[in-house]
């Protein structure tokens, strides 16, 4: 009755819950904006500032999430040894088909014999074309299934990555984000529910007791426990467990499918596209191992016309060294640009969105974890004690501000 009474007497104590659920709320909002935000330093560096945890460590975070991609979801060799279809990957290719046909036509016959390819007349210059059509179809098949067979040695999956993450620094959060949304409006939703709880606690301790230190101590515990809670409820348990009549997961595994196609959808868009893709090779060795490629087979396909007895007619001998020389630089120059060959290849080759999926899908609990677990563990010990120092400060000033006069009476 006493306690009731005490309430009666000063019914502002009431407003201790729903100030403890803003206060939860408000630091768990903060410690995931923490996490993502700014994207460069801010302040006088390394110690007097801040910079959002997953931008400051995003390049650790990519080496993580690669060896998870690498070593658990992804083999470029298996992908394409199983799935790569070299037939229904050139059908993709009618337009670049026809710019190298025209490209052909153009340096032999336009170029080397134009009357002659003029007196020809549309019937055979028509059918020089189709032949010429299916004659460069047949070598971007070869090429196709060349790159294939060597795809360890044209594109490194770990330099993509990282190449990514170092001239993007918000990507990483942007990735860590899409597979956690979900997560992280839990994180801040909780704050709420749990902040009041706990805040209901704090008003009957405080009723009874009214100490200067209980408000900025309560707001210590607030701020600190829901982060703390509120992460440990995203993993733990990994799997259902009973509690009663209740089954409870953490919230991360649980979504293990739902995360799983947007984890796919997110790495084969945002980092291994064929931008990216064709940038990192372009830029490595892989460059030079798939210009052996392509050499080697528009060569092969060069000597073929060369050793026709219309090649004298249309081109003299010593013209065909400068020849083949141009119309390779001008198949190589076009090779990376989007819509072109290798852009293409990059980006349609095989389904990396899909295969990461059902690979994510299938992954052992430990092993999923590790898709999002990395972005809380480097820092945090920082996110929870950001949130239990703002919960004190909000303490304190729910003493100096509304609680002062309430504090003196309970106490008389």
């Amino acid at each position: 009755m006493e306690l009731l009474s005490r309430i009666q007497d000063n019914w502002i104590v009431l407003l201790i819950p729903v100030i403890s659920a803003l206060v939860g709320w408000f630091t768990n909002v903060v410690a995931i904006k923490m996490m993502f935000y700014p994207i460069e330093f801010v302040g006088i560096s390394p110690y007097l500032g801040w910079q959002g945890v997953i931008p400051a460590n995003a390049l650790r975070l990519a080496r993580v999430s690669n060896a998870l991609i690498t070593e658990k979801l992804l083999s470029l060799r298996q992908l394409f040894d199983e799935t790569f279809d070299a037939h229904a990957f050139t059908g993709k290719l009618g337009a670049v088909i026809d710019e190298l046909t025209e490209q052909v036509i153009d340096e032999i016959a336009n170029k080397h014999a134009k009357a002659l390819w003029d007196n020809a007349g549309e019937f055979m210059q028509n059918k020089m074309r189709e032949r010429a059509r299916a004659e460069v179809l047949e070598v971007s098949r070869a090429i196709a299934m060349d790159m294939a067979d060597d795809i360890d040695n044209i594109l490194d999956i770990e330099k993509t990555v990282l190449d990514a993450i170092e001239q993007q620094r918000g990507l990483m959060g942007e990735m860590f984000y899409e597979v956690g949304r979900q997560e992280f409006k839990f994180i801040e939703r909780s704050g709420l529910y749990f902040g009041f709880l706990f805040g209901i606690f704090q008003m009957l301790v405080w009723v009874l007791y009214p100490l200067p230190w209980i408000l900025p101590a309560a707001g210590f515990g607030v701020g600190y426990l829901t982060n703390w809670i509120a992460i440990k409820l995203v993993f733990s348990p990994r799997e259902p467990t009973r509690i009663g009549p209740i089954t409870v997961q953490g919230l991360f595994h649980k979504r293990q499918n739902e995360v799983a196609e947007a984890f796919g959808r997110t790495v084969a868009t945002r980092v291994l596209n064929a931008d990216n893709i064709v940038n990192t090779v372009m830029e490595s060795g892989g460059a030079a191992r798939m210009n052996e490629i392509v050499e080697r087979r528009v060569g092969e396909l060069i000597d073929k016309y060369e050793a026709h007895p219309m090649a004298v007619l249309l081109v003299p001998k010593e013209d065909r060294a400068a020849l083949r020389s141009e119309l390779l630089e001008r198949v190589k120059s076009e090779w990376p640009k989007p819509g072109g060959f290798f852009h293409t290849f990059a980006g349609q080759s095989v389904d990396l969105d899909g295969e990461l999926e059902r690979r994510m899908r299938a992954l052992d609990r430990e092993s999923y974890e590790g898709v999002l677990r990395p972005a809380f563990q480097q820092d945090e010990w920082k996110l929870i004690a950001a949130g239990a120092v703002l919960g004190t400060i909000a303490g304190v000033l729910q003493l100096v501000y509304i609680f002062g006069d309430a504090m003196e009476r309970l106490g008389r």
